[in-house]
């Protein structure tokens, strides 16, 4: 955990020496997203999401890049049983996690003008909202029974972090060339442990733009 935490820290140092050797800082490559929850455990169902982002490629024309991004990722996934107290529990909660990520990967090329790549590293999350809705069902002492339906805000941990792996093509389009990446994202961080453990992996399939 802490070899994590030391990786996390330096990120932004070495983004700061980057852009001061390589002004102006411009994004030049654009992606859109579709995500899948990879949560395997009998309590949690996979389900669909969607995320977008803008990223700088340096050492572009080398065989080896360096890439940093900011994306915001979107992720869903519901559980079947949630503990809420001792005299509750919800059924049927769908969770949506609301992100604002920081990637920082190494890109190796293989290819001239139509390339195979494959491309690994960490990322930090923001997460900066989630909600769920379900169904709540009471069991009050000495009260009936109730069931109703629910959806609100949701406390999580605001920070996840992980690596992330990818293999993927990138060929010309016109003058940009275009990138289709399967990946994979491994959240390590707990973000949420009260009777349910909730975590954040997923896999995803991007489609970017490279100007």
């Amino acid at each position: 955990m802490k070899k994590y935490l030391l990786i996390l820290i330096l990120i932004p140092k070495t983004i700061l020496i980057f852009s001061q050797e390589n002004k102006p800082f411009p994004f030049n490559e654009f992606s859109v997203s579709i995500n899948r929850t990879n949560l395997k455990d009998d309590n949690t169902e996979n389900k669909i999401g969607f995320g977008i982002g803008t990223y700088h490629t340096f050492l572009s024309e080398k065989k080896i890049n360096l890439k940093i991004g900011i994306e915001y990722n979107r992720t869903s996934q519901l559980k079947k049983y949630v503990y809420e107290s001792h005299f509750a529990n919800s059924s049927d909660v769908y969770y949506y996690i609301n992100s604002i990520s920081i990637p920082f990967t190494t890109k190796i090329n293989f290819g001239n003008k139509a390339k195979l790549l494959i491309e690994t590293g960490l990322f930090t999350d923001l997460n900066i909202g989630a909600k769920r809705k379900g169904t709540m069902h009471s069991y009050l002492p000495y009260l009936k029974y109730t069931e109703s339906k629910f959806e609100e805000n949701t406390q999580i941990s605001a920070i996840n972090y992980g690596f992330s792996v990818g293999i993927g093509i990138n060929v010309p389009l016109f003058k940009y060339r275009l990138t289709i990446k399967p990946e994979y994202k491994y959240g390590v961080h707990e973000l949420y442990d009260y009777g349910t453990s909730i975590f954040n992996k997923y896999y995803r399939i991007i489609l970017g733009i490279q100007i």
